[in-house]
């Protein structure tokens, strides 16, 4: 009765908060709550990759690592002999205990503290066989051994009428149903989150039962088995081996039917004695961590694909034959697919903070790897920027910051190498402005070579550079008397051969400055033609005195060192001391050597 009373508050607590939740606007509190428990602190949907919230709830350690070996798992609790009626409150049935003789009176059990009892469950020594076996992760099944003892805490009399049957019967004696059971574990986990997971057990086996306190005899054997529902709390999640403590629900049915009474001191034929309760359990366990798989789950959904495909990449080379190898192989394809479009993200971000290398790198990294439409679209944000980064240099250019503007040209074509003309157009700019100013300043030689350089780039500049040539020329002509650089009377000469060609004629004047320029410029090429002869035959005479002269008396070896290896080697006996070196060179004479003895006698030319 007490329990009945005790199930009904509990319902009608929890139906009244809950009310009490959902009458607040938009039921906040209660998915505030909700959130909390599946630890989903976001439920933006725009967060997160479309399936997120089922996969947090049902799928969170699809990619983790089985719990592979459980040494030990320890339980302690209370129970109550729930014989009869839902969950046993009420009395038992009257079939729970059955006798040698019909007219014994039926045991009751005793009151409700005397059908309560306590329980020590242990379970050793358990492994994962359906990892071993069918390679399977996301559900933890073990098998092991499991040993029992429990027993009545407050024993009840048995009735005292079958003394009056049987004198031998035991007389005053409580009944106490001391249970010691050896039996096979096989148990389940499903670990959905990181700090807590929920376990499903079932045993079976044989259980020896001492009826009486205090009485070693009689006894009884008889199959047990229970069934096992509870949850756990990871203590230390980083740890190799991982510590837990839970709650358990259990319900355990033990049917003594094979009695050993050789004094005839009960009545009793067999018990079925079904204990439901609740236990402390301890355990220490192997495995169970998160793997690279989990965290490139959790990447994939925050819509961070490229580290996504990183991790699970590893995860697959590391764990080939995982049960769930294959939703990770289809999470790295939708990784790649939607890699371009974050990368994309990514750039249109710095483009909109005005970073504009870091966007353009992103874009260019993503029209890569990009499907033909992404692609498209990302050419033409790319020109876009391109265009106005040229424009931006033009700007630099035409206020005198050309060195500036053609590097930032050159980088900004880079991006998009189909306006890269624009990097002619403005070294052109760059070229005749200088040359032009140069030219200003009388720095004729100078001012041609980037007028030369402007041409050679635009060819459409003929007419253009000819004419400031021209106006050089002029120039140069007023000074022609002056003039000493090989350089200037050379271009001057050119410009009025030029002129020549171009009108058929020239001046007198022109023509006698011509011939006069000729036979100038004649006499400075033959001056520096001399000045370098004389230079060569100035190094060649210092290297030659470099080198040191062989002298009569001198061994092969000393010769050999200075002179090289002969052309050919004369012997005139076996001994080889005796020897004529022959040295033989190019447009020259050449030498013979006589060595008598090793030694050098004679040099010949």
């Amino acid at each position: 009765m007490l329990k009945k009373i005790i199930f009904t508050l509990l319902i009608l607590f929890a139906s009244t908060d809950l009310r009490a939740q959902l009458s607040e606007p938009d039921s906040s509190r209660f998915r505030s709550m909700i959130f909390r428990i599946f630890s989903l602190d976001r439920i933006d949907p725009n967060d997160y990759e479309k399936g997120y919230i089922f996969d947090r709830i049902f799928k969170r350690r699809e990619f983790h690592r089985p719990v592979n070996f459980i040494p030990l798992e320890l339980r302690y609790g209370f129970g109550y002999n729930s014989g009869g009626g839902f969950l046993g409150l009420g009395n038992l049935r009257s079939s729970w205990m059955s006798y040698e003789n019909e007219g014994v009176s039926s045991f009751s059990g005793g009151n409700f503290s005397s059908r309560l009892g306590h329980q020590l469950d242990i379970d050793i020594l358990k492994t994962n066989l359906a990892y071993y076996w069918f390679g399977n992760s996301w559900l933890d099944m073990h098998s092991g051994i499991n040993l029992r003892y429990s027993s009545l805490l407050i024993p009840s009399k048995i009735p005292s009428d079958w003394n009056g049957i049987k004198e031998s019967w035991k007389l005053n004696a409580k009944f106490n149903a001391r249970i010691f059971e050896l039996g096979w574990s096989q148990s389940l986990i499903l670990q959905w989150f990181e700090s807590w997971f929920t376990s499903y057990r079932y045993t079976y086996g044989i259980a020896l039962s001492q009826f009486y306190q205090k009485e070693s005899s009689p006894y009884g054997f008889g199959p047990s088995q229970s069934i096992t529902i509870g949850g756990r709390y990871i203590i230390d999640r980083d740890m190799a081996n991982r510590f837990s403590i839970g709650l358990d629900f259990k319900f355990t049915s033990t049917s003594i039917n094979k009695i050993n009474d050789p004094k005839d001191v009960t009545p009793i034929k067999s018990f079925n004695i079904q204990t439901a309760g609740l236990y402390a359990t301890a355990s220490v366990f192997f495995g169970g961590q998160q793997t690279k798989g989990d965290l490139g789950k959790s990447y994939y959904y925050a819509k961070d694909y490229i580290s996504a495909k990183r991790y699970l990449n590893e995860f697959i080379d590391d764990n080939p034959n995982h049960a769930n190898i294959n939703s990770a192989l289809k999470l790295v394809v939708e990784s790649d697919r939607k890699i371009p479009y974050q990368i994309m993200r990514q750039g249109m971000s710095f483009d909109e903070r005005g970073m504009v290398v870091r966007a353009i790198e992103k874009y260019i990294r993503a029209k890569a790897i990009a499907d033909t439409l992404l692609a498209d679209v990302i050419d033409d944000r790319i020109r876009e920027i391109t265009y106005r980064e040229i424009e931006r240099a033009e700007k630099w250019l035409y206020a005198g910051q050309s060195d500036t503007a053609i590097a930032h040209v050159v980088m900004a074509t880079g991006w998009y190498p189909e306006l890269s003309h624009h990097i002619n157009r403005f070294k052109v700019y760059n070229f005749m402005t200088k040359g032009e100013q140069l030219y200003k300043i009388g720095l004729y030689d100078r001012a041609l070579k980037y007028f030369n350089a402007a041409q050679k780039i635009n060819p459409s500049l003929d007419f253009e550079v000819a004419t400031h040539k021209h106006r050089i020329a002029s120039d140069l002509l007023i000074t022609a008397d002056t003039l000493r650089d090989i350089n200037s009377l050379k271009f001057v000469v050119f410009a009025l051969e030029e002129t020549q060609r171009l009108t058929g004629s020239l001046s007198p004047a022109n023509m006698k400055t011509l011939d006069l320029l000729k036979k100038k410029m004649h006499l400075r090429e033959e001056y520096e033609i001399r000045k370098k002869i004389d230079s060569r035959l100035k190094k060649e005479k210092r290297d030659k005195s470099k080198n040191k002269p062989i002298y009569i008396g001198m061994t092969v070896s000393d010769v050999e060192r200075i002179m090289g290896k002969p052309f050919e080697i004369i012997t005139n006996d076996s001994s080889g001391k005796n020897q004529l070196w022959i040295y033989k060179y190019q447009n020259e004479k050449g030498v013979t050597l006589t060595f008598i003895d090793y030694k050098l006698i004679k040099i010949e030319e």
